[in-house]
């Protein structure tokens, strides 16, 4: 154990001086994509994160990460996934309220040199979703070397609102990742030494941000790490949107905690800023114990080997440098307060009462970071169960 713990810090302290040599990066924003029909090449490429190394990755029609898909809510739409990687793999539509024959599962493999072409009518309301494969076992390794990439459904009701919403210029999506990399710079899967923050596929990032109220779209793309997100100079922002569409109404905040897959939508004032810079950060410091990006540090030795040796648990790093720029031609100033009205389903309607019971075969111990196998009402995963 000394040997491998060893070889942990080593590998911290080569990336931690790597880093430092590094200039700062112009985000790259992902190419949009507009139906309703979508050809989307699954393949293999080649991206240099460290000078003088190809790191193989995978992407969809190009060599990392993936277009950004724009439906419309009431839209037919048909998506053309076609697998030129040499095994199969899967592709999920995380969030779309669609039949189960095309939600991509692990039980929808598309076979190496095949197509799969779901044809559906988009459901969803105007919200930022993602996609990306959920093969069996396959999940961890296919997105952490690049498969995946956002949704963005609009609809009238959207529409209607005065909401930063040019992609690119003051509407932005940000993918946000941490990766391991051996020493030939190669992606490394399933191990805690994931140091590398990127955002886009881009490390060590930089964006210039008008002097308005612009949109965030974050997207958790980690597999594991949790992230709690907070502006340098503890400015406040508006949540406006989570996983399934706008609000009520915008709540103002100055952290906002996104897990694995999960996706919300803020509005940041940057009006009268210009030439300010400031950073992005994960305030990782104010994780609840327990929480994977957490300092388990004083609360018992984790049962997780290497998380303790991980420099970004339990600490506040940087994740995207912010310059603020001259303002648009047509800004947008104001932040709503009302979004869009829901009606709450009522309790006392319901037909039917199930009792679902989540758990792990392992013993929980809340000073530790608690792994797996889960079990659902007693039951642990069987691809052939529903």
């Amino acid at each position: 154990m000394m040997i491998r713990n060893f070889k942990i810090a080593v590998g911290f302290l080569l990336l931690a001086t790597i880093s430092k040599s590094y200039a700062q990066n112009p985000l790259h924003i992902p190419p949009a994509l507009y139906g309703p029909i979508f050809n989307l090449t699954v393949q293999e490429g080649t991206t240099t994160f460290f000078p003088g190394y190809n790191t193989p990755t995978y992407g969809v029609n190009g060599a990392l990460l993936a277009p950004t898909l724009f439906f419309n809510k009431g839209d037919s739409i048909t998506l053309n996934v076609i697998n030129t990687l040499p095994f199969g793999t899967t592709m999920h539509w995380h969030g779309l309220h669609i039949p189960a024959r095309w939600d991509g599962g692990p039980h929808q493999i598309i076979p190496a040199n095949t197509t799969w072409s779901p044809r559906i009518k988009v459901m969803n309301d105007a919200a930022t979703y993602w996609y990306h494969p959920h093969g069996e076992k396959r999940t961890e390794l296919q997105v952490t070397k690049g498969l995946a990439g956002m949704i963005i459904i609009k609809d009238p009701t959207e529409a209607a609102l005065t909401l930063p919403r040019t992609y690119g210029v003051d509407d932005f999506p940000l993918i946000v990742q941490t990766k391991a990399f051996d020493i030939l710079r190669q992606i490394a899967i399933a191990t805690e030494e994931d140091t590398a923050i990127m955002v886009n596929g881009t490390m060590h990032p930089y964006l210039n941000v008008p002097a308005q109220v612009v949109r965030l779209r974050f997207l958790n793309g980690s597999t594991m790490r949790t992230y709690m997100f907070g502006l340098s100079n503890n400015q406040s922002f508006k949540l406006i949107g989570t996983d399934d569409g706008l609000l009520d109404s915008a709540v103002t905040l100055t952290r906002i905690r996104v897990s694995p897959g999960e996706r919300v939508e803020v509005l940041v004032n940057f009006s009268g800023m210009t030439s300010q810079t400031l950073q992005l950060k994960s305030y990782s410091s104010e994780l609840q114990s327990g929480i994977y990006g957490a300092d388990t540090v004083g609360h018992g030795a984790s049962i997780i080997p290497g998380y303790d040796l991980n420099p970004l648990n339990g600490s506040d790093f940087n994740v995207l440098q912010l310059n603020v720029v001259a303002a648009t031609s047509s800004p947008v100033t104001t932040m709503p307060t009302a979004l869009v009205p829901h009606a709450a389903y009522l309790e006392s309607a319901a037909a039917r009462t199930r009792t679902i019971s989540f758990d792990t075969q392992l013993p929980i111990d809340s000073a530790k970071m608690t792994e797996g196998p889960f079990t659902f009402n007693d039951r642990s995963f069987d691809m052939m169960y529903v």
